[in-house]
């Protein structure tokens, strides 16, 4: 349908969308979305603006929003492509988790190819990557982490990924030159860590040990082989070594001394 003084009705709107006139019927009586218009005879006219309201609708619902969270979201902000690039940060998410499936998976049939046995080794290790996501977050804290990146914009997001890989190679170069852990340009280095952290957890202990556990359990091969397969040039900047990794653990622990 395009931008331009044209109506569908409810069974029309239903049809294109695959929603059932039901649901539709329903959104209308909870006021999450009312029609522009109705004819005379009372029947429901749905125009442009109401056809990019539902496509707000169905994304949230997606992304594991209750109806009242998508109302109280579609009240706070009209912003119809904010709502798509959330939409897309979870696609890219979901598709990163299942290629990583897809990959482990063909490695497991090529074995069996080749006169091999699926051992238990192989099942269970398809069971690891299928639940890693549940394993770490809630569906709560992911909505949280969602909503976090929305409010960060994708701008200051990529500011910081960019930091990321230079304070990495800071502590290398800490670690080459025989730094403490509580040496004062560390502890400012594992301060910068720190903040940045934040900014995605907002102060959401539960987020925060989940993220801490996605980093300490995911193997950096792993890690680094899902960036390149996201089309990251320079993965192996962008994952810390476990040398690395470790000296900003006893950093942050001397901070809290």
């Amino acid at each position: 349908m395009e931008d331009r003084d044209h109506q569908l009705r409810v069974g029309e709107l239903a049809e294109r969308t695959g929603l059932t006139v039901r649901a539709l019927h329903h959104y209308d009586e909870i006021g999450l979305l009312v029609p522009s218009e109705r004819t005379y005879a009372g029947h429901r006219l749905y125009g442009p603006d109401d056809v990019r309201r539902l496509y707000r609708i169905v994304a949230l619902r997606q992304l594991g929003l209750s109806l009242a969270e998508v109302a109280a979201a579609l009240d706070g902000d009209g912003d119809v492509a904010a709502t798509m690039r959330r939409q897309l940060a979870e696609l890219d998410r979901e598709i990163a988790e299942r290629v990583g499936l897809r990959d482990r998976l063909e490695r497991i049939l090529g074995g069996i190819d080749g006169g091999g046995k699926v051992t238990v080794d192989d099942c269970l290790t398809a069971i690891e990557r299928t639940t890693m996501i549940e394993r770490h977050y809630t569906p709560e804290q992911l909505e949280r982490l969602a909503a976090r990146r929305d409010e960060i914009g994708e701008e200051r997001i990529r500011e910081v990924e960019e930091e990321w890989p230079r304070l990495f190679e800071q502590v290398e170069a800490a670690i080459d030159r025989g730094a403490a852990p509580d040496d004062p340009e560390v502890q400012r280095i594992a301060a910068r860590m720190r903040e940045l952290t934040a900014m995605f957890h907002g102060g959401d202990a539960g987020v925060r040990d989940s993220l801490d556990a996605v980093w300490r359990e995911t193997p950096r091969a792993e890690m680094v082989a899902e960036l390149e397969r996201s089309g990251v040039a320079d993965a192996e900047r962008r994952v810390p070594k476990p040398e690395v990794m470790a000296f900003v653990a006893r950093a942050h622990a001397a901070a809290a001394d």
